[in-house]
C-alpha cells in the first residue's frame, strides 16, 4: 500500500490509502520490497515495488512486482502512463524490469527521475526512468547468484535499456538525491549515493544522461540506508547498524 495523511503536532492523521497492490499479488518473502518515493516537477509520484524475490515477475506486466509506478498524489492514474491501454497490464506501471529499486531521486534541473537498484552479486544499477521502459531483469544483468551460479548469459539484449552505471562488484546501492543546498556550492546537482556493503557515501556528477565522475566523501561511518539534503543545505545520512542519523556540513577552518 501507499498512503498519505497530515502531520499535525507531530502526530500522524487524516490517513488515506492512495495505491493497493491486487491482493492476488501478495508474496510472503521478505525482502525486495523496494519502497522508495519520488516527485517530479509536474506533480506525479513515482514509487518502486522490488521484485519480490521472484524476479520472472519482473517483465510479467499483470503483478506490480519489480516495477516503478506513476500516480497522482491523490491516487488518480495519469492518463498518458505507458501501459494505461494495454490488456492484462496494470495502469499504474511507469517502467518495469528492475530487481530491487532502493533509490529514487528528481534532478532539480531535468525533473529526470532516477532510481538506484540492488543487483545481486554484482550489476548494481543507476538508471534514468523513461516511460514504458524495459530495464532487463533478469533477461540481462551485470551481476551473478550469491552462490556464483549465472543470473543470465546476457548483460544486452534489444529492447531492454542499458544502467547509466552500474557497480561490480555490489556496494549494495541504497538511497539517492540530488544535492539542491547552499553550504557546498560545488556540489550543486551532484547526485548523493549512499551504499549499504561498501558503507559509503559517494558523490556522483551527472551530465544530462552521462555520468561523469564519482568519489567517496564518507567512508566507514555504518551501512548508508538512505540520504537527503536538509532545507538547511545540510546532507543527512541515515544508518543501520549502528542506528544513527548523521549530520555533514562544511569544515570551518579557524580564522575564516
Amino acid at each position: 500500500r501507499l498512503v498519505r495523511g497530515h502531520l499535525k503536532d507531530n502526530t500522524w492523521t487524516d490517513q488515506q490509502v492512495i495505491y493497493e497492490a491486487p491482493h492476488e499479488t501478495y508474496r510472503q518473502t521478505r525482502h525486495h520490497y523496494g519502497c522508495r518515493i519520488a516527485f517530479d516537477p509536474e506533480g506525479y509520484l513515482y514509487f518502486s515495488i522490488g521484485d519480490r524475490g521472484a524476479s520472472q515477475h519482473a517483465q510479467d506486466l499483470s503483478r506490480p512486482n519489480g516495477k516503478i509506478h506513476r500516480i497522482f498524489p491523490d491516487g488518480r492514474i495519469p492518463k498518458d502512463n505507458p501501459f494505461i491501454n494495454q490488456q492484462g497490464a496494470l495502469p499504474t506501471i511507469f517502467s518495469y524490469g528492475h530487481r530491487n529499486p532502493q533509490g529514487l531521486a528528481t534532478h532539480p534541473e531535468t525533473g529526470t527521475v532516477w532510481d538506484s537498484e540492488h543487483g545481486p552479486m554484482g550489476g548494481d544499477e543507476l538508471n534514468i526512468l523513461t516511460p514504458g521502459t524495459n530495464y532487463g531483469w533478469p533477461e540481462i544483468t551485470y551481476g551473478r547468484n550469491y552462490n556464483g551460479a549465472i543470473v543470465s548469459e546476457f548483460e544486452r539484449k534489444p529492447g531492454m535499456a542499458q544502467p547509466t552505471l552500474f557497480w561490480r562488484p555490489s556496494i549494495a546501492v541504497c538511497g539517492i538525491d540530488f544535492y539542491r543546498g547552499t553550504l557546498f556550492p560545488k556540489w550543486q546537482n551532484r547526485l548523493l549515493v549512499g551504499a549499504l556493503a561498501f558503507e559509503e557515501v559517494r558523490l556522483v556528477a551527472v551530465e544530462k544522461d552521462r555520468v561523469m565522475h564519482e568519489e567517496v566523501i564518507l567512508k566507514n561511518a555504518g551501512r548508508v540506508r538512505d540520504i537527503e539534503t536538509g532545507p538547511d543545505g545540510a546532507i543527512y545520512v541515515v544508518l543501520n547498524n549502528p542506528g544513527t542519523i548523521l549530520r555533514l556540513t562544511p569544515i570551518v577552518e579557524e580564522g575564516y
